[in-house]
């Protein structure tokens, strides 16, 4: 049985060591012609902490508020890469917090970012190390520690940067040990769901459990069981950058697992599957239909199915039913889990059937009711907010207020409230009934509408904006935006080259189309009933 977190005396540095203590030699990363041993990792990390120390980061004194961060920051601009997951076990090696930078960001975008976190270092990829420049002067006050990691992109490194190889190279071990606590954290950034991306900050002692799918009760249950699991050869195909890649890569390590990363850029599905033949894989993440899709494409045009891979996870975005189906005809014993939770909150529903047409609330999933006052239940029935209790985060990074309105404690139990709206069933059963705002999730990732409208309308040709999102089989979801013109109107294309400097790619409108007037309720609000149709017969060229 897991143990609750008041229960739990480790967190996922001493879990891990205690793995890398029983299986040293086994690959513990692979991309490529790159192997890592549990070993190497460790002695990799091992330094990467010690140079961090050096700095003069780590924990944080006095640090007792639930929005603050008890240790330094450390951001991870990085592709998948194993100096990725090195970055995080380095930093919490040094006593501080690594988070996650989405690497498709623009200078303004991660400028905001940058200032929010106030990170004491960044550890990036060379070739994303123009726009990290732009974004620092943007920042003047702001003057972390630079570490670029070679990506072969022939870019030159910033000036004033470090190579990560030779700060490992370099690092001596400190003349006062440092001892890492299960209560320093990790900042997960969001991906912007209520505006701007936040940082939720997660204690190592709650992450070594439900939220990332881990079981162990013990470090001694972790030794012993690692060295039966050479047989765990992990994919995470999803960025690690995003919260579910990561916790999936957290699980499988957690067990003694191989975490096996792709080199692409972005998601090939006959590669992903050539590479899961080739490295034997039997787990592997995906992101539902948008990365489903284009498997399910490559396996009708010919691809050979791999024969070792038994379990697939899926969250952040629709798994259809049809896709699902269809992956069990090619993988007949495949265990498949679509999941259903946020960054706030962790795993909060599961769907194990192509024919569950709910999802399942998972053991600390509750509904409260529209005044935050009690918990529903089959004896006070009724529809309110959708929440998770259990091992939840300290709060979100330098917000007080979003963080007393989010962690709450009602009838006695501590609860993440999430966005989502849900309802108790006089029988007690809970039923999902969607998220409360209007966020547009495209293969995986969260798209705040009002951030995209706010852009277009600084355009001058356009005078008003709605965006929102429509089914996409290969997005899930894509964006598309309704405008009204102030005089010439501007193509779908022209709108995307005149906003690249504002706005990642992935938030840039897939289809446009214009309309005399946006249509508002009379309390103000849109009606996208009315744009959701108007869109339909007028959309433009979609790509």
């Amino acid at each position: 049985m897991t143990p609750s977190t008041e229960d739990r005396p480790f967190g996922l540095l001493q879990l891990w060591d205690a793995v890398a203590d029983a299986v040293a030699e086994r690959e513990c990363i692979v991309q490529g012609s790159r192997r890592l041993t549990w070993a190497q990792v460790r002695d990799r990390t091992t330094r990467l902490g010690w140079f961090l120390t050096a700095q003069g980061f780590g924990a944080r004194p006095g640090v007792t508020e639930e929005w603050r961060s008890p240790n330094d920051l450390v951001g991870l601009l990085l592709r998948n890469s194993p100096e990725y997951l090195e970055g995080s076990i380095g930093s919490y090696r040094a006593r501080c917090a690594p988070f996650n930078v989405n690497h498709r960001y623009r200078a303004e975008e991660l400028a905001h970012l940058l200032g929010d976190a106030r990170p004491s270092a960044m550890i990036h990829h060379r070739g994303f190390g123009p726009v990290l420049a732009e974004a620092l002067a943007l920042v003047p006050d702001l003057d972390p520690v630079l570490v670029e990691v070679d990506d072969g992109s022939g870019v030159d490194p910033i000036v004033g940067s470090l190579s990560y190889e030779d700060a490992l190279a370099g690092a001596t071990p400190p003349d006062e040990p440092v001892a890492p606590s299960p209560d320093d954290v990790h900042v997960l950034y969001t991906g912007g769901t209520t505006g701007m991306p936040k940082g939720v900050i997660w204690r190592l002692r709650e992450l070594a459990g439900r939220p990332t799918g881990i079981t162990v009760s013990s470090l001694d249950e972790a030794r012993d069981a690692a060295p039966r699991r050479a047989w765990l050869r992990a994919f995470p195909a999803p960025p690690l950058m995003h919260g579910a890649a990561a916790w999936f890569s957290y699980g499988a390590w957690s067990r003694g697992g191989t975490l096996v990363l792709g080199e692409d850029a972005t998601f090939d599905a006959d590669r992903a599957l050539a590479l899961a033949r080739d490295e034997q894989v039997a787990w592997m993440a995906i992101v539902g239909d948008p990365f489903a899709q284009p498997l399910l494409r490559a396996l009708r045009a010919g691809a050979e199915p791999p024969s070792s891979l038994t379990y697939v996870f899926s969250s952040g975005a629709a798994l259809s039913p049809d896709a699902w189906t269809e992956l069990e005809q090619y993988f007949p014993t495949l265990k498949l889990v679509n999941a259903l939770g946020s960054s706030e909150t962790g795993p909060q529903a599961v769907q194990t059937s192509s024919s569950q047409t709910q999802f399942r609330a998972g053991p600390t999933t509750y509904v409260v009711s529209d005044d935050h006052a009690s918990l529903l239940s089959a004896d006070n029935p009724g529809v309110g907010w959708l929440s998770n209790s259990g091992d939840l985060p300290r709060g979100y990074l330098n917000d007080r207020e979003r963080t007393e309105a989010t962690f709450r404690v009602v009838e006695g139990r501590r609860v993440s409230v999430s966005g989502d709206r849900a309802a108790v069933d006089p029988d007690g059963e809970i039923r999902f009934l969607g998220r409360e705002a209007t966020v547009i999730n495209s293969g995986g990732e969260k798209i705040y509408g009002e951030e995209v409208e706010n852009v277009l309308r600084g355009l001058p040709e356009i005078d008003d904006a709605l965006v929102f999102g429509r089914p996409s089989e290969r997005w899930g979801s894509e964006v598309v935006a309704l405008l009204v013109a102030t005089g010439a109107e501007l193509d779908r294309d022209q709108i995307r080259e005149r906003c690249d400097d504002r706005l990642a790619g992935y938030k840039l409108p897939k289809a446009v189309a214009y309309v005399p007037a946006i249509r508002r309720h009379d309390n103000g609000k849109v009606d996208y009933e009315w744009a959701r149709n108007t869109m339909a017969p007028l959309a433009g060229r979609s790509s």
